[in-house]
């Protein structure tokens, strides 16, 4: 599906850029108008916990994700949602406001659905740890990109069984390079190693996760009416996001959209998030990566977004970190199933106000910047916030549950297979 942007709407993200503008819906009522990326001059600390950035030692670094997330009132995308993800402690990230959204039958999505930021984050991570082996190694590489799809899972759909999982992650590596295969073999086994997103996923990931009902701290954080205009963010006159193309592999057939039909759900329902992540080949930021992908999903858009994970350079953060969207991703796809999860509770009598989701990830690279660099996932903090009237144990049973169906925490919750080659020169190394 090709999305073409007109000429208003790209004059409503000129206008918008970098900001949130209100005007009046249908119903007369204000709403604020989102860019789909905006960066935050500051951000509102998790309310129900405190951010630690963890002490690495020993030449290592850490990198502690901390997301905050909050529903946008509109009865034309039920699933859009906002949320806020920064990197904490280190004044050279910026954090920055995300938006996300579903498509459907009746809806074209207007941001990128959660598992879409996902995708891209994992990629992303990986051509990250790459282009860093590249350096350390100091080979001659004219180019490298990294070609990904992951599959996802629902069982048993709208029942009180339903459950989400991650079966799958395939990334392919392409390296076009005059160095031999040896070169390239250990190339691949140190980005491997270095790739704390993908151990993340490769195994079991500690997780602290706690369910709050009816709290006190829901002062200002109520959500208001809202909507995203244009698929165009723009930071600083630098467009950020964006829709684009169909995608095509070169090591990987692409699937057919999947069909969906919310009154006769596949059992199990099954579908891959596809991305493309490349350099943007940004001789300030060099670890500025441009990333395409999809839900082979009908109704969803092919997203074209930028990640920034040029650490140490001078200047100013471009766009958000690979491992900024893989936290958001995780953080917006539970406040999916939070939102999918209310729909079934509701027919089962119990009336779910509002909620939000607040997520830690502390990653960590030992050895950095040296041959022996390896990556983790070392913990994860997730709290679920509910408002309901309906009782406690009934609110906790509905949170629980979606966390169950997120299929994102479950890749990383339990171990994922990992499945990953390298090409050079199109050529498959065995």
């Amino acid at each position: 599906m090709k999305t073409q942007l007109s000429t208003l709407a790209t004059l409503i993200a000129i206008l918008t850029s970098g900001y949130a503008v209100s005007a009046p819906n249908d119903e007369g009522q204000t709403e604020k108008i989102y860019q789909v990326e905006t960066r935050l001059d500051n951000y509102t600390r998790p309310t129900t916990f405190t951010p630690v950035k963890a002490v690495a030692e020993n030449g290592a670094i850490s990198e502690n994700i901390i997301t905050s997330t909050q529903n946008i009132l509109n009865p034309k995308a039920p699933f859009l949602k906002k949320g806020m993800v920064k990197v904490e402690g280190e004044n050279a990230f910026s954090p920055w406001q995300l938006v996300s959204d579903e498509g459907g039958a009746d809806h074209d999505q207007t941001a990128p659905n959660p598992l879409t930021y996902y995708a891209v984050g994992s990629a992303s991570s990986l051509l990250t740890q790459l282009e860093r082996a590249i350096q350390v190694l100091d080979l001659d590489v004219e180019d490298v990109k990294v070609e990904s799809k992951i599959f996802f899972r629902w069982q048993d759909t709208m029942t009180s069984t339903w459950s989400g999982h991650t079966d799958k992650v395939i990334s392919n590596i392409l390296i076009t390079s005059d160095e031999s295969p040896e070169k390239i073999k250990e190339l691949k086994q140190m980005a491997l190693n270095a790739w704390a997103v993908g151990e993340g996923l490769a195994n079991k990931t500690v997780i602290d996760s706690d369910i709050i009902v009816n709290a006190d701290d829901w002062a200002g954080l109520k959500p208001s009416h809202g909507k995203v205009e244009t698929p165009v963010s723009l930071d600083n006159g630098f467009p950020i996001t964006n829709v684009t193309a169909d995608l095509t592999f070169q090591t990987m057939e692409i699937e057919q959209d999947l069909a969906l039909d919310m009154h006769h759900l596949a059992n199990p329902l099954v579908f891959p998030e596809i991305a493309i992540a490349e350099s943007a080949h940004d001789t300030d930021r060099p670890y500025m990566h441009r990333v395409r992908a999809k839900s082979l999903t009908e109704n969803y858009a092919t997203w074209d977004l930028y990640s920034d994970d040029s650490r140490g350079y001078e200047g100013k953060d471009k766009a958000p970190t690979s491992r900024d969207y893989f936290t958001i991703g995780t953080s917006f796809c539970l406040m999916s199933q939070l939102t999918a999860n209310k729909m079934y509770f509701q027919k089962q009598g119990v009336n779910i106000e509002d909620f939000r989701v607040e997520h830690q990830f502390n990653f960590q690279q030992e050895n950095f910047m040296t041959p022996a660099m390896t990556g983790t996932l070392d913990n994860v903090i997730t709290r679920i916030v509910v408002q309901s009237d309906s009782v406690a144990e009934q609110a906790i049973k509905y949170a629980k549950q979606s966390l169950r169906t997120c299929f994102a925490g479950e890749g990383i919750q339990n171990a994922t297979e990992m499945e990953t080659d390298i090409y050079l020169n199109g050529k498959l190394l065995k």
